[in-house]
């Protein structure tokens, strides 16, 4: 919570057609950072244009990038010569805004012929619509992230082997996640400050995690 601060400062720029000067955070006293400031939306009316309940302003909605659960669980196991580790992670009650999606996955870019996503066709969106910073684009970013895991057997070296171990393994890094986000990854963050306020929980055409296996050979004489 931001405490003993007056004012107000814009920060969180949104980047699109038609957004110019748009931004989606405000840092102000009584509200936690990275404070989602938008316009409340509510649907499309008759003509296809959105509809804004509260009036065509944008307001704190209440909700914020800041998770208020962060998980972490490790385990380690073993059976015979075999042994499995893996590090879960999660966060839990934050908000991710998708920039990507206002910029690029609406009617009107369907209208101008650029490639959109399947839930556009049918939404009820006019072409003339106005993409404007709305609730429309925040998304529950909560997630389950299997960090990494490794799989491992311990060969048996007999007494008279030159040997003193030998072992082979597998480690996996985000070999799954678990989330409602529509967007690639809701931990990736896209740094849209403004003013000189860093932003965080921002998604804008932001490459994923890699999902990496390694084969692993531990030798020793």
């Amino acid at each position: 919570m931001v405490e003993d601060f007056e004012g107000a400062i814009q920060t969180g720029g949104i980047n699109g057609q038609g957004l110019t000067n748009a931004y989606a955070q405000l840092l102000a006293g009584g509200q936690p950072l990275f404070s989602y400031y938008l316009r409340e939306f509510a649907g499309f009316d008759e003509n296809g244009l959105s509809v804004y309940p509260n009036g065509d302003e944008q307001q704190f909605v209440g909700k914020s990038a800041l998770p208020t659960t962060n998980l972490g669980i490790s385990s380690r196991v073993e059976y015979g010569n075999w042994d499995l580790s893996a590090f879960l992670t999660g966060q839990f009650g934050f908000w991710v805004y998708n920039n990507t999606e206002n910029a690029f996955f609406t009617a009107g870019s369907l209208a101008s012929g650029a490639n959109v996503t399947r839930n556009v066709i049918g939404n009820g969106e006019g072409f003339g619509n106005n993409p404007d910073v709305s609730t429309r684009f925040l998304e529950k970013g909560d997630f389950l992230r299997l960090q990494n895991a490794t799989l491992g057997y311990n060969f048996e070296i007999g007494e008279d082997s030159f040997l003193n171990a030998f072992r082979i393994s597998v480690t996996g890094q985000n070999l799954f996640l678990i989330t409602d986000y529509s967007g690639l990854d809701p931990e990736v963050n896209t740094d849209k400050s403004l003013n000189g306020i860093p932003t965080a929980g921002i998604e804008y055409t932001s490459y994923p995690r890699a999902r990496t296996v390694t084969l692993g050979l531990n030798v020793s004489f």
